[in-house]
């Protein structure tokens, strides 16, 4: 057996976890980011500003601006990289939700700086993972730019603020955590059909973030602080999971790749998408049937927890959820999944979509 060659796992070497971690920045930056003198804040444009102004202000001097970004726009990306480039910017930190977290971590990438997640909610798994949403390469691969991969040096995960944010992005957390059993089950697949290189210890971390989620499902059903910190805490390791194994082929198979054909149906035709984890868990509903896992059980515990089970609770009408199950197994093609290489016949999608009672 021939033995694999060197591996360099690109994690990050320091998480603050829990209420009032964002108090704990300045210092972060002092002990391990001593060399930033020019550091520029990304955050959104409402519910985040006021936690990155707070952020500006115990940064004092060293901080050279606090911009409110749209997010996943590759025409503000390309401004702010020209910008930050003239000015020196040796640090990036970002304070929002995904879509200001995935732009700071492609600037980060352009600008070869390190980046500090300063996440305000917990939506998905994007506050640790090194890579940015499918829409968002999708459209920063039509103008030339390569696969970002940047993992954050630092996160700082408080939970006092992440719990002020509307319930319904924990939910979403929730449905992208379950997503993982179908993401492992994929990658064992292709693994043993196709010899795909495989991480044992990424994919049982994968998959202890769904066990979590599992054992916790009382805990899960009230919105406390402790339920952010569980969800918060499997989120971080499915990016660690995803670093270690030097792509997100642990967090993310068939279910994501029903979710990303989705997003692109609902673009191409103007709609807004719904939350991703949300999104994500109807395809883990689809594809753990036809895995031949238990379902019904996972679409149950779902439902007990308030995640979305059905096409109508995503106000996504049943003919966009047919087409993005059959252009699913396209989004991948390098990704050999429970879909296989041919995809899903109308029939078959049909009838996945009646069985299961998605749509």
């Amino acid at each position: 057996m021939s033995s694999k060659g060197l591996e360099v796992f690109d994690v990050p070497s320091r998480v603050l976890f829990g209420p009032n971690a964002i108090d704990k920045l300045p210092e972060l930056v002092s002990q391990h980011f001593s060399f930033a003198r020019r550091i520029l804040i990304l955050t959104g444009r409402k519910y985040s500003k006021a936690y990155a102004e707070r952020v500006a202000e115990a940064l004092g001097d060293s901080v050279l601006d606090v911009v409110s970004v749209i997010g996943d726009d590759v025409g503000e990306l390309l401004e702010l990289r020209d910008k930050a480039s003239v000015r020196g910017v040796d640090l990036v930190v970002c304070t929002g939700g995904g879509r200001v977290i995935d732009t700071g971590k492609a600037l980060a990438f352009l600008l070869s700086v390190p980046l500090i997640s300063v996440p305000t909610t917990a939506s998905h798994d994007g506050i640790a993972s090194p890579y940015v949403s499918y829409l968002f390469q999708y459209e920063l691969s039509k103008r030339g730019i390569p696969k970002i991969r940047k993992t954050p040096s630092a996160i700082v995960a408080d939970t006092s603020i992440i719990f002020k944010a509307p319930r319904r992005f924990l939910i979403s957390g929730i449905g992208e955590l379950l997503g993982k059993i179908v993401a492992v089950r994929d990658w064992e697949l292709a693994h043993k059909l196709k010899g795909e290189d495989y991480s044992e210890f990424a994919a049982k971390l994968s998959l202890s973030s769904f066990e979590l989620v599992i054992k916790n499902v009382e805990r899960l059903r009230v919105y406390t602080e402790e339920a952010v910190r569980i969800v918060v805490k499997a989120l971080i390791g499915c990016g660690v999971a995803m670093a270690i194994a030097g792509s997100s082929r642990p967090c993310s198979g068939s279910e994501h790749m029903f979710c990303h054909a989705l997003d692109l149906v609902l673009y191409e035709r103007g709609h807004q998408p719904a939350l991703h984890g949300e999104q994500v868990a109807l395809g883990t509903i689809m594809m753990a049937y036809l895995h031949g896992l238990n379902w019904r059980r996972l679409r149950r515990t779902m439902a007990r927890l308030q995640v979305p089970t059905t096409a109508r609770e995503l106000g996504v009408d049943r003919d966009l959820i047919l087409e993005a199950l059959l252009r699913a197994h396209r989004i991948r093609p390098d990704r050999y999944t429970i879909l296989g290489s041919d995809g899903l016949t109308r029939k078959a999608a049909e009838s996945l979509i009646e069985v299961t009672g998605v749509a």
